[in-house]
């Protein structure tokens, strides 16, 4: 486990460990008067897996950290809509993919009174230097963005929140051109859960 998982896995540890405390003592978000905007900066563990229409071969999961950063415009005490990006670094044998998840995101809260909400999305990811068990040719393309989540948001002060989440981001590359082949309908799944901080 490599020194940047290690201080993800901390950060979510404590987000979770805190969390029931600032639960008892939050006032509730349907009485609080709240700002219209709202922003969440936080970190993530992610787990990566590749795959296509045609691969017979199995593609391994690559673990690592990320770093989400989401806001936007409170339509009522239910609804959110806004923008996240979702930067994803995953180390492999062959190399580093990077990839960069650009959404348009709406989040909806069932209960207003209540801090579980769930997320949904679609936008653009940017994939750097894409590797897979296919072949070591270096792949860069845009690629289509999906997400959906759920988490649960945690008042601590009347502005200031903890928030724990986890979602999925689905990257399709469409139809990659490698050195021996062309591969139809690559797809990246990134599975995380994470913690972030909460301003409103």
């Amino acid at each position: 486990m490599t020194w940047r998982i290690r201080i993800v896995v901390a950060g979510i540890a404590a987000f979770i460990t805190l969390a029931p405390a600032a639960a008892v003592a939050q006032p509730s978000p349907a009485n609080a008067e709240e700002s219209r905007l709202w922003l969440v900066a936080g970190g993530a563990f992610a787990a990566l897996r590749g795959d296509c229409q045609t691969c017979e071969e199995d593609y391994p999961y690559r673990k690592g950290g990320g770093v989400l950063v989401n806001g936007g415009y409170r339509v009522n005490a239910r609804m959110d809509v806004g923008g996240e990006v979702f930067w994803i670094p995953v180390d492999t044998t062959e190399g580093r993919i990077r990839t960069t998840h650009w959404d348009a995101v709406a989040q909806f809260r069932p209960w207003a009174s209540k801090g579980f909400f769930l997320k949904g999305g679609a936008g653009m990811a940017y994939v750097r230097n894409w590797v897979d068990v296919l072949g070591q040719q270096s792949v860069n393309s845009k690629a289509l963005s999906v997400v959906v989540g759920t988490g649960w948001e945690f008042r601590t002060t009347r502005r200031i929140g903890l928030q724990i989440f986890g979602s999925q981001h689905v990257g399709a590359l469409g139809d990659l051109q490698t050195a021996d082949a062309e591969i139809p309908d690559v797809v990246g799944n990134f599975w995380s859960v994470g913690a972030g901080v909460v301003i409103r």
